[in-house]
Parts: structure tokens; sequence; C-alpha cells
């Protein structure tokens, strides 16, 4: 069985949008289950091609000796500072395992570990997003709140990540399975989150830590929420035709 993942992202130093393509197969060793990309691949808007990435030894280890899977709600990749990064979790039952962010650089194309606070890498339930353009980390307590880091300079050390706020469980919502920051309020005094899905759409107060509530007519708890910036570019082959 594979899973596939993706990533899109603009490139601001080549000037270019990229789509990275990553595949993790399983294979059996010794009755234990391993997970490890078997390819990763970039497509140039520019180029017009897809090209294959070779990793470097050193990082493969991440994948083959350490890091069994990535994590599959994340699949898309979250895109800050011309990385897209992807979240490698902790997995149970195996002790030399710990969580930990891979990025990939999308001018490079080059894949790295963005590190993360040390007393989040042995937590069972972590996640990371995107917030005003910096990428954010939470730290899940199913049933009562959920922990918000944010990294407003974007650096390699673990220690540029302090903590934004700290959400409780709002009424109405059994448990928190899934938490996402989408933006701030123009005054920067609220967040918007998606908790779960689409359906819990709620502004939450930074200071007084009130729900409000956003009602979307219609909207089915499948759905999910995405940031959409308008854009002029085309696609691939898409230079309009001329009209004469």
């Amino acid at each position: 069985p594979k899973d596939v993942f993706y990533g899109l992202g603009y490139d601001s130093v080549n000037d270019d949008y990229k789509v990275v393509r990553m595949v993790q197969s399983t294979v059996d060793r010794s009755k234990e289950r391993f997970r490890f990309p078997l390819e990763i691949k970039v497509f140039s808007l520019k180029r017009n091609s897809w090209k294959e990435i070779y990793v470097r030894s050193q990082n493969q280890n991440l994948f083959v000796n350490f890091y069994y899977s990535l994590l599959y709600r994340r699949g898309n990749g979250v895109l800050a500072n011309n990385f897209l990064h992807w979240l490698l979790p902790l997995t149970e039952g195996y002790n030399v395992a710990f969580n930990t962010v891979i990025r990939f650089d999308l001018a490079s194309e080059e894949l790295g570990v963005l590190c993360i606070p040390m007393d989040l890498i042995l937590e069972d339930h972590i996640d990371i997003g995107v917030l005003d353009g910096s990428m954010c980390l939470m730290r899940y307590k199913e049933f009562n709140h959920v922990d918000i880091w944010i990294m407003r300079e974007y650096q390699v050390a673990a220690e540029v990540w302090p903590k934004l706020c700290r959400v409780p469980k709002p009424d109405g919502v059994e448990s928190f399975k899934l938490l996402r920051p989408l933006l701030y309020s123009k005054d920067k005094t609220k967040i918007l989150l998606e908790i779960n899905n689409a359906k819990n759409l709620m502004w939450f107060d930074l200071e007084s830590k009130r729900f409000t509530r956003v009602g979307i007519k219609d909207c089915d708890s499948s759905y999910s929420t995405e940031i959409v910036v308008s854009s002029l570019v085309l696609g691939c082959n898409g230079d309009l035709p001329k009209k004469e």
C-alpha cells in the first residue's frame, strides 16, 4: 500500500510555482512495518515538467530508521517562508521515534528538518498549520483544550516558538479531533478557527477567551476550509489563445 502526499507553493526566489509529490510505501522487515518515501518529484510551472528529487542519505534515515509515517491528514503540506512542511508524528509502540517537522525548500529543492520545542517532541497529539504566513504548532488535549505556538520569525532553531494561546473546548463540541487556525481579525484580537470541520468555524477572542460561531448555510460536516489568495497566474499551458 502507498500513501501520496502533495504540496503546492510559490517559489519566490525563482519566481516559479511548484507542486511537490511524495509517495510512501509500506514494506515488511522482520515482521515490523516501516514506511519510507519511494520517490519525491517536483513539478515546475516555469519548466512545465516533473523532476525527481534524490534525497540525501542523512535525510533518508529520517524515514527509514526513525520516523515511520507522515501525518496523513496534513498530506497537502503547510506552506511558509518558501518551504513546504509535513509532520512526522510520534509512532506508537516505538521508543526511538519522536515528533519532528520536515521541510522542503522550494528554491533549492532539498529536504530538511525544522526543529520544534523540546517539550513537544514526545507529545502524543500535535499538528502543524500556518497563521498569517507564520508556522504554528498545536498540542491537543482532546477533551479539554488545544495549545498553539507560533513561529513569528522563521528560523531552524527550536527556541523561536512563543506560545500564542490556549483554546478551551467550546460548548457544543464534544472533543478536539482537528483544530486549524485560519486567520486573524483585522485588529489582531481574534483568530478564526476551524474545529473538527468547516461546520464549526468560530472566532476566538485572544483576550476574553470567548467564541463567536460563524454560520455557513447548508455546510456539511464533511467540508473543510482553505485560505485562497487571488492570483492572475494561469495553469499549465495556460496562455490564452490570441484572438484574430
